[in-house]
């Protein structure tokens, strides 16, 4: 059976004007990008390349990509450890930690996939004989000197109005408060308080509490893994690590 031709198009010219035989008004709204489960997250890390722009790194890290398949799994797992992303079902969700550490390096060169899109593609010239490896290996002093630097020059969420007192562990610092984490601005003392405790973000003044006498009065509203409510203190322990204290004198690790 013929298909039926095609209509022809009618001949058109500059300044003709034309009826519009109906038109419909779609209201829609775009969705974010669903949150990624271990699953999904192995497999961005292993196709990572795909998205980017030159064409050498994207070459490189076809047959790479972040990790290996021995390692990948390692790395979430450490993510975890470190408590800078948590389960919620099946989805993995970023931690108050893990946004801090992310709004600080998100544009810096440590968090940039392409370099590890043109270390791929520098150590494939290298077994070609296309590059000597020490020249590899001083630009890789050079990425060193340059992402420590970034580093230490970053300020978490910055700004100098804030409330701030003096640090507890070294003497020297004040620890300032931010949205989400108190931190003592002597980079030798590191004293770091993320406000978000089991569930429950401390407010300015329990900040206070715990820094000027070492813990706060009981806080009500925390949960555990279980998901169940307790009431408790929070205090520094000998080390300046946050623990939950209890009425009965019982002492959790956070």
């Amino acid at each position: 059976m013929k298909k039926k031709d095609a209509p022809a198009l009618p001949s058109l010219s500059d300044g003709d004007v034309l009826p519009i035989n109906g038109t419909d008004l779609l209201e829609k709204q775009t969705k974010p990008r669903p949150l990624h489960t271990e699953s999904s997250l192995l497999s961005s890390m292993e196709t990572c390349g795909k998205d980017l722009t030159d064409e050498t790194e994207r070459e490189a890290l076809k047959e790479s990509g972040i990790g290996t398949p021995a390692t990948r799994a390692a790395i979430i797992e450490t993510l975890f450890s470190r408590e800078y992303i948590q389960r919620e079902k099946k989805s993995l969700v970023p931690t108050n930690k893990g946004l801090v550490v992310y709004l600080a390096i998100r544009d810096k060169k440590i968090a940039d996939v392409a370099m590890t899109g043109a270390w791929e593609s520098a150590l494939n010239k290298i077994a070609t004989g296309e590059m000597d490896a020490d020249t590899f290996h001083r630009s890789i002093e050079v990425y060193a000197a340059q992402i420590t630097t970034e580093l230490l020059e970053k300020k978490i969420e910055g700004g100098n109005t804030r409330e701030s007192c003096p640090c507890p562990k070294c003497k020297n610092g004040q620890v300032v408060i931010f949205q989400k984490v108190a931190k003592c601005n002597n980079e030798a003392c590191g004293l770091t308080v993320f406000r978000n405790k089991s569930g429950k973000d401390l407010t300015d003044g329990q900040l206070k509490d715990l820094l000027t006498k070492g813990k706060t009065g009981t806080i009500k509203g925390f949960k555990s893994k279980e998901n169940k409510p307790f009431d408790a203190a929070v205090a520094f322990d000998a080390e300046y690590k946050t623990i939950f204290q209890f009425d009965n004198s019982k002492k959790r690790k956070k």
